[in-house]
């Protein structure tokens, strides 16, 4: 830029803007002439995505690691504390300015502080929960090297604060747009090997009869030949909760597979799913064993009773003996189970609408009636197969049908 002549010492109008202006307590009485301010805020750009290793190291006994990959979308860290949340921090006015705030700033900012906005990540007033699964953005292609300092971060300590639990890592230097991985945890903790088995209830005839041909194949996945999985019940005797993040399994320098690890607070067990038991196999077999006209009568209308029995055959072709679990879920009426079984009747509302009504539920428009005369019943059975052994589990059930 190039002036012709000399250029005024003030511009030619006056500008006006807000300023924040502090207030100081001085505790002598008597000002300083420089002072440390400091300042606090929530904001998105910062998260921590937890993930375990799990290595058996002997019968009963897991090593567990927890490590954190950082994510860093929103600064330059440069030799920083962090603490890393395990829950699920509350902040319930986190879309609201506050008052303190420039107020012509933010309206200039108003698209981005807008959750539904494209850039609304970056200025949001919220904190980024942590999550157990791979968010969309890391797989995207990193343009930069993770840069770590020369003898990395160190979690110093680990505490509870309330209902949250929190792990201080220091010294993390971390630029904007790098990701680092680094270890917080580890425990030596307990486990059972445990083989479980979930059998769903058919659908009625009506449903399948209409059904296209992806419900079809659907249903047919659904109600495939059953089988057992292979799970680790995990007893958490640390003083940490475990938190929900994925969990590589391993057996000394052998990867068995890789499941989910779910939040576990202290004294509690967690299933970590290993594989499907191929060497357990499993039969089932339903039978209807009578009709009952006019069994039941509801506001004038008489409807037909009718009686089934069950059957599940379970062999372990396993050198060594098995504790399975099983469950079995039926419409109608549980009435009972053998070899110390369990029947009971769940809430066809509630836990049946979140657990046990399969993806076909709405595929069928139910009577009105059905819900009044039926409901959902369920057999649970706790037991050992011993090595080379079969075993038979039966139950008996019915449902009105008009």
């Amino acid at each position: 830029m190039t002036f012709k002549s000399t250029p005024a010492p003030k511009y030619a109008s006056d500008s006006f803007r807000n300023l924040l202006t502090l207030a100081f307590s001085w505790p002598e009485g008597k000002p300083r002439r420089e002072i440390e301010v400091g300042m606090a805020y929530v904001q998105k750009g910062l998260r921590w995505i937890p993930s375990y290793k799990v290595t058996t190291v002997s019968s009963g006994k897991a090593r567990v690691q927890l490590q954190a990959t950082l994510v860093n979308e929103l600064a330059d860290l440069q030799d920083v504390t962090a603490n890393l949340v395990v829950g699920v921090p509350t902040f319930a006015f986190k879309g609201t300015v506050d008052p303190m705030a420039l107020q012509q700033t933010v309206a200039q900012l108003g698209g981005y502080f807008d959750p539904q906005s494209v850039s609304g990540y970056a200025m949001s007033n919220a904190i980024m929960s942590q999550v157990g699964a791979e968010d969309s953005r890391l797989r995207e292609d990193n343009r930069r090297s993770n840069v770590a300092p020369d003898l990395g971060p160190e979690v110093e300590s680990s505490e509870k604060d309330e209902d949250l639990f929190v792990f201080t890592v220091k010294r993390v230097t971390l630029k904007k747009g790098e990701r680092m991985v680094l270890p917080v945890a580890e425990y030596e903790l307990g486990y059972r090997d445990v083989y479980v088995l979930d059998l769903p209830f058919a659908p009625p005839m009506e449903v399948r009869a209409n059904a296209n041909d992806a419900q079809q194949r659907e249903m047919a996945r659904l109600l495939g030949a059953p089988h057992f999985t292979h799970v680790l019940r995990i007893t958490n005797s640390g003083h940490e909760p475990l938190t929900t993040a994925p969990a590589l399994i391993s057996s000394g320098d052998r990867v068995l597979g890789q499941g989910l690890m779910t939040y576990t607070a202290p004294g509690a067990d967690c299933d970590l799913a290993l594989t499907t038991a191929s060497d357990i196999s499993v039969t089932k077999s339903d039978k209807e064993t009578g009709r009952v006209p006019g069994a039941l009568t509801v506001d004038g209308s008489s409807y037909l009773r009718v009686n089934l029995q069950g059957n599940i055959a379970i062999t372990n072709r396993r050198e060594q003996p098995v504790d399975i679990e099983v469950k079995r879920s039926v419409l109608g009426h549980a009435e009972a189970a053998g070899q110390l079984g369990k029947a009971e009747m769940v809430n066809a509302y509630e836990e049946g609408g979140a657990v046990t009504q399969p993806a076909w539920w709405g595929w069928y428009g139910w009577p009105g009636w059905w819900g009044a005369v039926n409901g959902v019943g369920q057999f649970t059975w706790k037991t050992r197969v011993e090595a080379g052994k079969k075993i038979a589990l039966t139950y008996a059930w019915h449902y009105f049908w008009r």
